[in-house]
Order: C-alpha cells, then structure tokens, then sequence
C-alpha cells in the first residue's frame, strides 16, 4: 500500500486509535462499486459514460447548494448531518475513491480532522436521501433538499457572528 495513499493513512488512524470496525469501516469489495454507482445516479449528471465522483460537484444534480466557511465546516457537520450511520468516500490519486461507512461522530471527529492527505470527500446518506462533498477548495456542495434546508438554517443561525 502506497504511504501516501488516504488510504493507507485512514488504517494507520484507524489503528493508532483503536478505532473498531463498528465505528469506522471500509466497505466490502463487493458492495462498492454498487454504492458508488447509486449515489452516481442518484446525484450526478452524467454527461458521458466515463464520468464518475472524481469532481462531482461540478456535476450535482438539482437541488444543489454551494457554501463556504470561514472555519473547518466538519465541526458543523452535527447540526445539518443527523443520521447516525453514514457514507464516507475519500478521493486517493488518480481519481480512486474509497468508500466507507461509521458513525457519523466517528467521521466528524476522529476522521476528517485527523487526515493530512484528505482532499476531497463525500459524505451521504445511506439510503441516497443528500450529500455532502468537501472539494479541494474547501467549499461545501449539498445535493438533496433536506440537508440544502438544514445547511441554510446553519447559516441563518450563525449569519451574524
């Protein structure tokens, strides 16, 4: 395994912290490609067959909904992502994603904070309800109209500060 690979860094964190599969795991090989093409269909615009996650904010279906913040957004995360369980897919080099799946507090607190080679990465809705991607600009793009209405409220609550 390339030590540069997100990857590889996710199962070094994973086991420096003795992180359970329960809480954190990676998908099966054989559930994967299925999980990636469903939330390929359910969120993407495909204008040509080769397209995939690899930039797929660009490509978001409507509704969809861009926002930035001036502080690290996975610390908000708790207030717009309320399922417990959830989907992780990390983009590796030459455009790989890996796809996980843990607790959401799991992924908010002990993941995303903690990986130095993470640039961008989805987080969604285990039954395709939204999602969220973080892209190598540090932008936030929303698909899926609940977590567009929580994110919105997110900044109603916080405009003033």
């Amino acid at each position: 395994m390339n030590l540069l690979s997100i990857r590889y860094e996710i199962a070094e964190l994973c086991h420096k912290n003795h992180i359970k599969k329960e809480l954190f795991s990676e998908v099966n090989k054989l559930q994967w490609e299925r999980i990636i093409r469903n939330i390929e269909d359910r969120f993407l615009a495909k204008t040509h067959y080769l397209n995939n996650l690899h930039r797929g904010w660009n490509r978001l279906r409507e509704p969809y909904y861009s926002s930035g913040f001036l502080d690290h957004p996975y610390r908000y995360f708790p207030e717009i992502i309320k399922e417990d369980r959830i989907w992780f897919l990390v983009e590796d080099f030459d455009e790989k994603i890996w796809v996980y799946e843990g607790q959401s507090a799991c992924i908010f607190e002990q993941m995303i904070p903690e990986l130095y080679q993470l640039k961008e990465y989805y987080l969604v809705s285990k039954k395709y309800e939204w999602l969220v991607c973080e892209n190598h600009n540090g932008i936030l793009c929303f698909s899926g109209k609940e977590i567009i209405d929580r994110m919105k409220q997110l900044e109603d609550k916080y405009k003033d500060r």
